[in-house]
């Protein structure tokens, strides 16, 4: 899952168990370091381990009660840029209160019913305390990074989101008491927590620590919404493509085929479902692919292609998908120099409920989608080798319509409730997100300045395309 988590949830998850830690220095984590502590019970030293290992899952599931369901209540409000922009705001408020090391306000003066240790066996106890403790407004708040990450949960409402928060900050609140409690009655651990008492500038030190992560998050926050905000419409439309200053799309439930070059006017295409690059521009005309010139838009060459419903073209290569008889059916087939359309090769296939996504062509490099009950996968296939790898892969979200450019491929990663689209720099493996919302995203094109997708909208699905700086 941790492969699978963008800037944004690594840095709130990180600041989560930073700010969960700080709980420590209140007045119940010191009590709870010593009542789970061998001393703390009639049970000793033998009950202490259970004891921890009831608390630390008790605490995890206190987090994710909060701030999941946080996100959760929150998954109602509108998505785009503001939510992004919002949590930002929220979390370098709760930096700057940190860095100044103010008053915590409004306070929770709240202890841990004591009296359960005595009256339920003392693992049953320890998991229950730490989902109070996990719940984190249940008992004594030591910092404003608790208010930030439940309003940050609150106004992104995304649960995937609320939910490395709830984990990250019920571990950070555990962690510390379950590593010192084994040893409550002995002289480190004393001395640990007598420390931790009688040393101030270790409470402050830790809440300098939570301002610089709380800062760290504010700024990936206020990238992802940046990013979200740089989006120019184009005209309602539907699955670009793009190669240099030329770029074309279907347009509406014709799905005719129009060009844009530069910013100059709108050509009608013969065909459906274009698709440029190299010296060429692709469409689907009937039961065959039509092979145009990109530059004077005379037909090169022609193929037969029963079911066909998506292309993609490159200088030396053509892709085709189609649909026959429910099955997914990838194929290339080399193209000359002379635009002559070469012999067939398959390439992927899937029957239901499996899918082969839309093709897309950078060079001799096919990018394509695979959809199965168990992963979803991106695979980028090496045509002249005849060899394809695995890019990505999840088992919880969705993973299609990839486009390549150079070392970089686009694509839309789906959640539960939100869309995202994603940029991965191929070489690095790194990605990072340029737009989410809970509009539905769809295929996508990519050049050197620009990433563009198809948005859908509506009960009756309007596609629209959007283009966002990369």
């Amino acid at each position: 899952m941790l492969t699978e988590l963008g800037a944004v949830e690594i840095t709130l998850l990180a600041a989560a168990v930073l700010v969960g830690a700080t709980g420590t220095w209140s007045p119940c984590g010191f009590s709870m370091i010593e009542t789970i502590g061998p001393t703390g019970h009639t049970g000793g030293r033998w009950v202490t381990p259970a004891a921890c290992a009831a608390f630390l899952p008790g605490a995890m599931v206190g987090g994710v009660v909060t701030f999941g369901g946080l996100a959760v209540a929150g998954s109602g409000l509108p998505g785009g840029w503001l939510p992004y922009g919002v949590a930002a705001v929220v979390a370098l408020a709760a930096a700057a209160a940190e860095a100044r090391g103010s008053r915590i306000a409004p306070q929770i003066r709240r202890q841990l019913p004591e009296h359960w240790r005595r009256v339920m066996p003392m693992p049953l106890a320890a998991a229950l305390y730490g989902v109070l403790l996990g719940l984190g407004f249940t008992t004594f708040v030591l910092t404003f990074g608790v208010w930030a990450l439940a309003g940050i949960s609150l106004a992104l409402g995304e649960p995937a989101i609320g939910l490395a928060i709830g984990l990250g900050f019920g571990a950070g609140r555990a962690l510390p008491i379950v590593a010192l409690a084994p040893v409550a009655d002995r002289p480190a651990g004393r001395s640990a927590v007598a420390l931790m008492a009688d040393r101030p500038g270790l409470y402050r030190g830790i809440r300098l620590g939570d301002a610089a992560a709380l800062a760290a998050a504010a700024a990936a926050l206020m990238f992802a919404a940046g990013a979200d905000a740089d989006v120019k419409r184009v005209k309602p439309g539907a699955d670009p493509s793009v190669a240099g200053k030329d770029f074309v799309s279907q347009r509406g439930k014709s799905r005719a085929a129009e060009l844009r070059r530069g910013s100059g006017g709108v050509t009608q295409l013969p065909g459906t479902d274009p698709a440029v690059g190299g010296g060429y521009i692709a469409v689907l005309d009937g039961s065959a692919v039509a092979l145009l010139s990109r530059q004077t838009l005379d037909e090169v060459d022609r193929v037969e292609a029963p079911g066909a419903d998506a292309v993609a073209v490159s200088g030396g290569w053509l892709a085709i998908r189609a649909r026959v008889d429910r099955r997914d059916r990838l194929e290339v087939r080399p193209v000359a120099l002379d635009g002559t359309i070469g012999q067939a090769r398959p390439v992927a296939a899937a029957g239901p409920p499996a899918q082969v996504g839309r093709p897309s062509l950078g060079g001799d490099r096919l990018a394509y989608a695979v959809a199965k009950d168990t992963k979803n996968k991106l695979v980028v296939y090496r045509l002249k080798r005849g060899r394809g790898r695995v890019v990505a892969a999840s088992r919880m979200k969705g993973l299609s319509n990839p486009s390549l450019h150079r070392k970089s491929m686009l694509y839309v990663r789906s959640k539960r409730r939100r869309d995202e689209l994603i940029l991965r720099n191929m070489k690095m493996g790194r990605e990072r997100k340029l737009r989410s919302g809970k509009a539905r995203l769809w295929s996508t094109a990519l050049s050197g300045k620009r990433a563009y997708v198809t948005v859908l909208a509506g009960r009756r699905p309007a596609g629209r395309i959007v283009s966002v700086k990369r």
